[in-house]
């Protein structure tokens, strides 16, 4: 039940999916920036790395949800009219993006040694953070302070994920986790001052924004429920145990399997008769609403609409109990 637990479909607009295919060309521009020799073994790299086989379609975000990158062409349609942006504000908004996004899934495989840190991972991943910092460091010329908020979230990214803070409960583990994404939120962030001068308008989109990553996180969470607990992952289900079946949680692997022990099923037992699930799925469910109300807000509906659609299927299971 868990791991079938899932977000809803959204149905992208003409607009989102052509930018979508500017997205995914930023992945093979990168691939096309590496020494001659090395450009095909890296353009393989990242497919396999995408799960995308010959013939298929070059679709390097299938695996984000839609407004991990829609927010980009949200805020670029919510420019004024009478303003608008210029073509290099949008493409340095779109390279940046797009390898922030490819950067984070990278560095957690790469960390979690799921991908061997071969020579090529290390040029592909050394060359699209130049090409990141590069693109996010133009889109911050000319922001007042852009430089010193783009610094900013890359340092609360480092001490986020370096971080050996004890984690004691879900609001610590979800405020650890704003830090832990921390380089998503540059983008979007720049974007909302290219806009307006709101500064009310920054800080709302990056709270929501925030919101959505944060209830995307707690959804892997459940679904991962099982091999988090064999492999000792300190999850948000984790955190809202009690030290005796943390204490379970963290034993050695082969023990956790072995039904004798009955760790697991101790674990499973209190998660059940706790309703541990449901307070998770009750918090994404808290997260999502606040994200579509804070675009409601502000008009952008659109986006709204995708953080609900993302919404709907817990809607229906929720006990509003």
């Amino acid at each position: 039940m868990c791991s079938q637990m899932e977000f809803g479909s959204i149905r992208l607009s003409q607009g989102e999916k052509k930018f979508c295919n500017e997205l995914n060309q930023e992945i093979i521009s990168l691939c096309r920036s590496l020494p001659h020799s090395a450009q095909t073994d890296a353009l393989l790299f990242v497919m396999h790395f995408h799960g995308i086989s010959f013939g298929q379609e070059l679709n390097f975000f299938s695996y984000y949800y839609v407004p991990s990158w829609s927010i980009i062409y949200w805020l670029v349609q919510f420019a004024p009219k009478g303003i608008g942006l210029r073509q290099a504000v949008k493409r340095n908004a779109k390279t940046a993006h797009s390898m922030t996004l490819f950067l984070h899934a990278l560095d957690d495989h790469l960390n979690d040694r799921e991908i061997p840190t071969t020579h090529l991972a290390l040029l592909l991943r050394s060359q699209s953070w130049m090409i990141m910092n590069n693109a996010i460091s133009s889109l911050a010329d000319g922001v007042d302070g852009g430089h010193k908020i783009v610094q900013g979230f890359i340092d609360d990214y480092y001490s986020g994920i370096t971080s050996s803070e004890k984690v004691e409960s879900l609001d610590s583990y979800c405020d650890l986790f704003r830090k832990q994404i921390s380089t998503w939120l540059m983008v979007p962030t720049l974007m909302t001052k290219k806009v307006t001068s709101d500064g009310q308008f920054a800080d709302a989109i990056q709270s929501a924004y925030g919101s959505f990553t944060i209830s995307w996180r707690l959804l892997d969470d459940i679904q991962d429920i099982e091999s988090d607990m064999i492999n000792g992952v300190c999850s948000s289900v984790y955190v809202c145990l009690p030290e005796d079946m943390k204490n379970c949680w963290d034993k050695d692997p082969e023990e956790k399997k072995d039904k004798a022990s009955g760790c697991a099923a101790a674990i499973l037992n209190y998660i059940s008769e706790n309703r541990v699930i449901e307070r998770i799925r009750d918090r994404i469910f808290k997260e999502l609403e606040s994200a579509a109300s804070i675009a409601d807000h502000y008009r952008m509906t659109s986006l709204a609409d995708e953080y609900r659609s993302l919404l709907a299927p817990l809607r229906t299971k929720r006990d509003p109990s």
